[in-house]
């Protein structure tokens, strides 16, 4: 029950405004976060816009200024043929005018204002010439600068142009007439068109007076007028960048110009208010929706924690309603005893649970009464010890009656309380450890299985050490039993013998690679198989081994069923699940084997497997025999799982199954009941028929050209029969019984050894390792690796050296020289 100190304690914590304060803080901090982040993409949108308007205008005011260059080349070159007596100029005008198709007209008038020659018959736009502001201008101009006219019309619904003009003077300097040039104003809206600047943007093109030449868009009714705004033209030479009221739109934009180099006019581009912001007004409805969330999300939490707190702060107000039920609800059991006063006065709910006994079957008992009769007198004692101590506490383990007769075992701790007023008892703590024991039995059981399996890794060992060295003697068996077969006359019993020879040695390499499978020194070829031939030969063996007592049923398919895997593995698969069924059943029965082809239409999850949708092989074997319990179906894959008595089986069997076939994609299902035998579907993928190749056996012998070839092996049995070989088929070896020796060799020949051919086991110098150092020497020299192993991790150290030809011992001279010719041809 809480003491006074705690519930004062508890009420003095203001938790609760503690988390309000922090609510407002967190979302305050938020919100100007947001503003200030808002605020931010403003400025920066701003200043985004403006640097692109003032790049347009530059650009464009570079353009404009390019353009009337070329049209003020051409007035120069034209003044220079007007100085004298313009007589034969027209052509040459003509001519000027088709290189700027924008230049409508040419015209050089005389210093009374009459046209004295003309590019072409166009519209007059020097009528009354001598009044018009740009002869007027020409005239009274003390400098040489062109002249721009302000735009005009040709008719109501006519093109615009405006004049560009230059002054012609005599041979004394005095004014002797104008060149003008009438300039289309449709290409420069062609060029601004082009422009995109976005809803709202605009082009144009003023004077220095301010008048509008053009606008893109054109709002109608504005060339020709004039706008003077003076901060336009605020650093006097028509550069300006910020915002202004528009005084054609009435609008407030973001404005920059530029002016046009070498003529009174200038660019300006700009856009709307509301144009320039838009992007901004999106962002920061961005920043609006995200700060609302977060917030939200806060509040959301902190309130979820103060709602926490106000459950702890209930929780801890009845804390000590649960003191006084917690021996109520306890999972251990309670027992007060007055051994000389009445038995057992007081039992926990818990004791029902544990032993199915309740309060009213146990009242006025002897804890003693519940004792299994083996520790009934180990318990006696150690009452009477408990007795004779106030406060002492023993504590051990015991088994106990359950109410239906079976027994628990339970951790049993006593205490001697009867001197304490407020208990007056000896209190029985029941712990029940009833699992405990059964895992421990269980875990003795593992340990057992396990040095079991430690024999068993030890055997495997020892296999793969005598398969490894007795490759090396089959090596050279077979390398002269090759030799000897080939150069036996035909037909002789000396060649018959060297064939029997050769034969026995290639069933003892095929012996030699189930022996390093069984020890795990290499995994199965990943081949495509076709299975019914696999489980045909099976049972062939199985027959034979079959007592009498039992009939063998099978269904096997006339056409192949193929699946990618090892032959020897799916051997064992078929192997160990007929022989199981022959173990099920003792006295006779059926054995079932059965191959088809199945599709699977949707994944489906078995007990100990998931088969997924797709095209599958199933073998199938059933057995009439003892059946398996659910329990026990549960467990038979599991390494060393066994039903069978003490040395009858190790529990491997099945593991083994399910490794292979789930290795291979595949899957298993079991069905079995006590009494109705067992069947296991083997689903394995299917897979195309392998395509036909030739037989590699027949096939001519690769040659070498006198290549040098280095042989290294420890073994100088094996570097003299390689050796032999390579002589045989066209090659010149060096044998070397090491790698020092090898290395000492390589660098004597002086380039000369063309390939190499190295064992992997040797005493100093690994055949990768070797190989490594020979690359140092010579990068790209061709090198075949071989060894009695050949797993992934060989596999990976060779492509470390770079070396891609790998050959398992014992080592055919057909094999040997086909590697060896792949590796010359590669280099």
């Amino acid at each position: 029950m809480p003491t006074a100190r705690m519930r004062s304690a508890l009420s003095r914590i203001p938790l609760g405004r503690a988390l309000v304060a922090l609510a407002v803080v967190l979302v305050g901090i938020n919100i100007c976060s947001a503003i200030w982040e808002v605020r931010g993409a403003r400025q920066r949108t701003e200043e985004r816009a403006l640097r692109d308007f003032s790049n347009t205008t530059r650009l464009l005011a570079e353009q404009t200024a390019a353009s009337l260059e070329a049209v003020d080349f051409m007035l120069r070159a034209v003044r220079g043929k007007a100085a004298g007596v313009p007589t034969g100029i027209e052509p040459k005008m003509r001519d000027e005018l088709a290189r700027l198709p924008h230049i409508a007209a040419l015209v050089v008038l005389d210093a009374y204002g009459q046209a004295i020659a003309r590019s072409n018959d166009v519209p007059e736009f020097i009528a009354g010439a001598a009044g018009t502001p740009f002869f007027d201008a020409q005239r009274e101009a003390r400098g040489d600068e062109p002249q721009v006219s302000e735009p005009y019309r040709l008719g109501p619904a006519g093109a615009w142009r405006f004049v560009v003009s230059r002054v012609v003077r005599d041979e004394r300097g005095a004014f002797a007439g104008v060149v003008a040039a009438a300039i289309e104003l449709e290409s420069f809206d062609r060029l601004y068109r082009s422009i995109d600047l976005g809803a709202g943007g605009f082009l144009s093109l003023l004077t220095n007076q301010g008048v509008l030449m053009t606008r893109v868009p054109d709002p109608g009714n504005v060339r020709g007028r004039r706008f003077p705004d003076a901060r336009l033209m605020s650093d006097g030479e028509g550069r300006f960048q910020g915002w202004a009221d528009s005084p054609i739109t009435s609008e407030h934009v973001l404005l920059a110009s530029s002016p046009v180099r070498g003529f009174p006019l200038l660019v300006a581009s700009g856009s709307a208010r509301s144009a320039v912001f838009a992007p901004w007004r999106a962002e920061a409805w961005q920043v609006f929706d995200r700060t609302l969330t977060t917030s939200a999300a806060m509040l959301l939490l902190i309130g979820l924690a103060a709602w926490g707190l106000a459950r702890r702060e209930r929780a801890l107000a009845h804390t000590w309603r649960r003191y006084q039920a917690m021996i109520e609800h306890s999972s251990d059991a309670l027992i007060l005893s007055r051994p000389t006063a009445g038995g057992i006065q007081y039992a926990s709910p818990a004791i029902e649970r544990m032993l199915g006994y309740n309060k009213a079957e146990l009242r006025a008992r002897e804890v003693m009464d519940l004792m299994h009769p083996e520790f009934l007198d180990i318990a006696l004692a150690k009452r009477a010890e408990l007795l004779g101590s106030p406060g002492k506490v023993s504590v051990d383990e015991v088994k106990v009656m359950h109410k239906d007769g079976s027994y628990r075992w339970v951790e049993l701790t006593r205490k001697n309380l009867l001197h304490e007023p407020s208990v007056e008892a000896v209190v029985f703590n029941f712990r029940d450890i009833t699992e405990r024991k059964l895992a421990e039995a269980e875990h003795a059981r593992l340990e057992a299985r396990l040095r079991q399996a430690e024999k068993m890794e030890a055997v495997g060992r020892l296999a793969g050490g005598i398969a490894h060295d007795f490759n090396n003697i089959l090596g050279g068996i077979l390398g002269y039993a090759e030799m000897l077969a080939e150069n036996a006359p035909a037909d002789s019993p000396l060649k018959r013998y060297a064939d029997n020879v050769l034969n026995g040695a290639n069933r003892a390499s095929g012996l030699v690679e189930q022996i390093l499978s069984y020890s795990r020194s290499q995994r199965g070829k990943r081949v495509a198989t076709d299975l019914g031939r696999v489980v045909a030969e099976t049972l062939e063996l199985v027959r034979g081994s079959m007592p009498l007592t039992i009939r063998l049923e099978t269904e096997l398919p006339a056409r192949p069923h193929h699946v990618v895997g090892d032959s020897t593995q799916l051997h064992q698969v078929t192997m160990n699940l007929c022989t199981n069924a022959i173990h099920a059943m003792p006295g006779g029965g059926v054995l079932r084997v059965r191959l088809d082809e199945i599709e699977v239409a949707a994944d489906r999850t078995l007990q100990h497997s998931t088969l997924r949708a797709g095209a599958y092989v199933r073998l199938t074997v059933e057995d009439s025999g003892t059946g398996m319990a659910p329990g026990t179906i549960e467990h038979i894959f599991e390494p060393f799982f066994t039903t069978k008595e003490v040395g009858k089986g190790t529990g491997l069997g099945l593991a083994l199954v399910y490794g292979i076939v789930t290795d291979s994609a595949g899957a298993i299902e079991v069905t079995s009941a006590p009494g109705s035998g067992s069947s296991f579907q083997i689903f394995l993928p299917r897979v195309d028929a392998p395509a036909a190749t030739g037989d590699s056996a027949n096939a001519p012998i690769a040659r070498g050209n006198g290549e040098r070839v280095l042989v290294v092996d420890d073994e100088a049995a094996l570097v003299a029969v390689t050796s032999e070989a390579l002589k045989r088929i066209g090659y010149e070896p060096v044998g070397c019984s090491g790698g020092a020796a090898a290395l000492a060799a390589f660098d004597a020949a002086d380039g000369a050894i063309g390939a190499a051919i190295v064992d992997e086991v040797m005493p100093e110098l690994s055949g990768t390792q070797l190989a490594g150092q020979l690359r140092q020497r010579r990068p790209g020299l061709p090198i075949v690796l071989v060894s009695g192993y050949s797993g992934p991790i060989l596999a990976e150290r060779a492509r470390g050296v770079g070396i891609t030809e790998i050959l398992t011992k014992p080592v055919q001279s057909r094999d040997m020289a086909a590697a060896l010719a792949r590796a010359l041809k590669r280099a």
